[in-house]
């Protein structure tokens, strides 16, 4: 599991640059299908979501499901926590 705060996103390629509190950057790519869930905040939960309902700034919690020989990652759940 990764910790971090979005802070790039390009929906139309399904890719996030995700900053850890330790300085790394993560590249992310979402497959279609991947799980994604944002903030409900009338529930103090979550709800299903799709890539185009996250921001640049928000803070995630993401499950790698593989690595690219670029290095990059492909995520298999993506938990919004701000």
């Amino acid at each position: 599991m990764i910790e971090g705060r979005i802070i790039k996103l390009d929906a139309e390629t399904r890719r996030v640059v995700i900053a850890t509190a330790q300085g790394q950057e993560i590249d992310v790519t979402f497959p279609e299908g991947a799980t994604i869930e944002v903030s409900e905040p009338e529930t103090m939960g979550t709800m299903g979501g799709e890539l185009e309902d996250l921001h640049e700034g928000y803070w995630v919690e993401v499950e790698i499901a593989s690595h690219n020989s670029d290095g990059s990652c492909n995520c298999a759940t993506l938990v919004s926590v701000s």
